[in-house]
């Protein structure tokens, strides 16, 4: 009887001393629908966030992620969001902050090859300026023989 309670002490000290991973207020939903299962986190976001009427944020309630323009209703997405086909490849990837597209965007074809890759910066698209650093220096440019003056004299003769 001794050595049971003994062995009962020690489990139920164990128990109460077991240690607990830090709440750090992050959720993350998984939703699964017929073409496509989604994964993604809705971290806190303070309250008293004022929204831009031209801006689309994207928000989680009722099992469902959705988006809508100058406002929402429920918990917005805040973190990291990935799509994926049924067949388990992945469809789109990125980061949301404060319910607004941010950062780097991935999607890809059914077959895994990549699609696209946008930029978003506070829910606003990108553009990236593709043009290169020589091009803008215009080092190797050949500058014109004749001047601007000569061009006009030719053109009003």
């Amino acid at each position: 009887m001794k050595r049971i309670l003994t062995i009962l002490l020690f489990l139920l000290s164990g128990s109460v001393y077991a240690q607990k991973y830090p709440d750090l207020g992050l959720d993350k939903v998984r939703i699964v629908e017929p073409d496509k299962v989604i994964v993604a986190e809705i971290n806190p976001v303070l309250a008293g966030q004022g929204t831009k009427s031209d801006r689309f944020y994207y928000w989680y309630s009722s099992n469902k992620i959705h988006f809508s323009q100058g406002g929402y209703s429920g918990k917005l997405l805040n973190g990291l969001y990935t799509e994926f086909y049924p067949n388990k490849n992945l469809k789109e990837q990125g980061a949301f902050k404060k319910g607004l597209k941010d950062g780097a965007w991935k999607s890809w074809n059914e077959d895994g090859t990549l699609n696209q890759i946008s930029k978003w910066r506070n829910g606003a698209i990108v553009h990236v300026d593709t043009t290169t650093f020589w091009k803008k220096v215009n080092v190797f440019k050949k500058k014109s023989r004749h001047s601007a003056k000569d061009t006009i004299k030719k053109t009003t003769k």
